[in-house]
């Protein structure tokens, strides 16, 4: 088995572990989904398992890095307010 192959599998592993014993804070939506999808491309792709497992970290990850709120979407207010600049009086 490679090294890359070992340590994604590792990785899933313990994000699983994590899911299963209730240690993830809050709803746990997102994470079921990240990890599936990390579940789905396993056998074929490891570097798309790698970027799923890397979204199920993100908001950790955003604890200690506070620089990627930037990376947050935008509020539905903030959607509403792009959006009738866009379409203007056409509604």
């Amino acid at each position: 088995m490679s090294e890359e192959r070992k340590r994604v599998l590792e990785r899933f592993k313990e994000r699983l572990g994590h899911l299963e014993a209730g240690a993830i804070a809050g709803p746990t939506h997102w994470h079921l989904f990240h990890l599936h999808n990390a579940l789905n491309a396993l056998p074929d792709d490891h570097s798309a398992a790698h970027l799923h497992l890397d979204e199920f970290d993100r908001a950790d990850l955003a604890k200690e890095f506070p620089e990627m709120e930037a990376d947050q979407p935008p509020s539905a207010s903030e959607i509403r307010t792009r959006f009738d600049m866009l379409a203007g009086g056409l509604l």
